[in-house]
């Protein structure tokens, strides 16, 4: 029997909680809480329905808590992993008129009214009707009888319990792992600030939950290592790690660890092979780890599209773009980067190479073997870098050689085009063609590509995702578009 809760906010105040039965479509009325004295504005369920946040219209937020059958309410949590934010207006909030759980339940966001009178009527009162107000939810107590035990102390902590210290480490550690699931789309903003939080204000903390994660999650079980034994122990087991962990943890790599660090700057000691120094000594294990699992990535992506451009080319009735299927673009760029990289890439990606070249006459009279140019002076340009691509280009008048740098395809490793379609937030990286689906779905290093592209139907990806990072990828907009504040 499959039940859900469903919880109803009413005019006088109070909430229904109701008990619905999914399988036979019956609802049974279980409680009611009188709890505000104005009409509620907005109830959200957080932590798989453990917990019930509500608001009403007098500016009032309360949490309950489930035990049993029953709700029993308990305070908010008034500690912030971070310093806590600043702005410029005053407490002229007079209503509630939202909750809402962030994804990650991690974060509560409320929509507050503004009282306009309050404000400047020339500069606040004019753009300021309501705000959004973010509370930090992570240490939220879920369990009123029994506390859970923690082995930190609260002094270490800037004013955290040992029980709210283990609840932020629980929830940040579940959530994680619910990211897992396919399902589950990769919006983890929420953890990410978190973690962003506790790395200034608790640095040691934030490793110990990104050790515990690390070990469960690539290694198979917490052994106690630190966290440089577990980073150097995680590339040897990617081949067995799905895509959507490696995703996963590509952009707790980037959008935590290498904060500081410029994503070009990133890119390019990939690039390079990721052993140069960072910024900082201490976060050469991570740029490598990083490397290491983006590699992987670009392995499996390479694989699929070679396997897939051999296939459709032993068969002579197969049309190349087929409408509504996907194909693969930059075969020619992608043997190249395995012949650059021939003594790092698997003995598998050699061989579908080597049978790429068998067609080579047709490739250059198709579609895949179209000669790349620059797309500031048409002159052609070489492939030593599946990131970027430079051209040198010499001006007839005055014999002087001004050189370009052009951004590949994520995807493909062709040169963009000057107004590139997609953007990715996380990596910075561009791209004219999309991935497949398939890329994001494998549950490991496929042991026949070949065999994977036969059974696999290779349609046209339903939502734009990033290669490297699994995150949805942005239009690429000029900057003059683009409005100066957050709406």
């Amino acid at each position: 029997m499959h039940k859900m809760l469903l919880a109803v906010g009413k005019g006088s105040g109070s909430f229904e909680v109701w008990t619905a039965d999914i399988s036979s479509s019956k609802f049974d009325k279980a409680c009611l809480y009188d709890a505000h004295d104005c009409v509620v504005t907005g109830l959200a369920w957080a932590f798989d329905g453990c917990c019930l946040y509500s608001c009403g219209q007098e500016n009032c937020v309360r949490a309950w808590v489930l035990h049993g059958s029953a709700l029993c309410e308990v305070s908010i949590p008034s500690n912030t992993p971070g310093l806590r934010s600043s702005n410029d207006l005053p407490n002229v909030f007079v209503s509630c008129l939202g909750v809402a759980a962030s994804p990650g339940n991690i974060a509560l966001a409320m929509v507050r009214n503004v009282d306009g009178d309050s404000l400047d009527p020339m500069y606040e009162g004019r753009l300021q009707k309501a705000v959004v107000e973010f509370l930090w939810i992570g240490g939220q107590q879920k369990d009123i009888l029994s506390p859970s035990s923690s082995d930190f102390t609260s002094e270490a902590f800037l004013g955290f319990s040992a029980n709210e210290l283990n609840c932020w480490e629980s929830d940040i550690l579940w959530y994680l792992t619910k990211y897992e699931n396919l399902d589950n789309p990769l919006v983890v903003w929420d953890i990410v600030a978190a973690l962003l939080a506790f790395k200034q204000s608790a640095p040691k903390y934030m490793d110990r939950i990104l050790v515990k994660w690390l070990s469960v999650t690539f290694l198979g079980s917490y052994k106690g290592l630190s966290i440089g034994e577990v980073l150097k122990c995680i590339p040897e087991n990617f081949s067995k790690i799905t895509s959507r962990q490696l995703h996963l943890l590509n952009i707790i790599c980037r959008r935590v660890i290498l904060s500081d660090v410029k994503a070009e700057e990133i890119n390019c000691k990939v690039n390079l092979g990721g052993s140069a120094a960072a910024k900082a000594e201490h976060l050469t294990l991570w740029i490598e780890l990083l490397f290491s699992s983006e590699k992987e990535l670009r392995e499996r992506l390479v694989g699929f599209s070679l396997a897939t451009f051999i296939n459709r080319f032993s068969d002579s009735t197969t049309t190349f773009s087929r409408p509504g299927f996907w194909y693969p673009v930059g075969v020619e760029q992608m043997e190249l980067w395995i012949a650059l990289n021939h003594d790092r890439v698997r003995d598998q990606l050699k061989v579908l190479a080597s049978e790429v070249r068998k067609h080579e006459r047709r490739l250059q009279s198709s579609e895949y073997g179209v000669e790349e140019q620059c797309i500031y002076c048409s002159e052609s340009v070489t492939f030593d870098s599946p990131e970027v691509a430079h051209c040198h280009c010499s001006n007839s008048t005055d014999e002087t050689v001004q050189i370009y740098q052009m951004a590949r395809c994520a995807v493909s490793m062709q040169v963009c085009p000057a107004i590139p379609l997609w953007f990715c937030k996380c990596c910075c990286r561009r791209a004219s063609k999309l991935p497949p689906e398939t890329l994001f779905t494998l549950p490991g290093y496929p042991l026949d590509f070949k065999s994977l592209t036969e059974s696999s139907v290779k349609e046209i990806p339903s939502k734009p995702l990033c290669p490297f990072c699994g995150i949805p990828l942005q239009r690429l907009q000029p900057d003059f578009l683009l409005s100066p504040s957050p709406v």
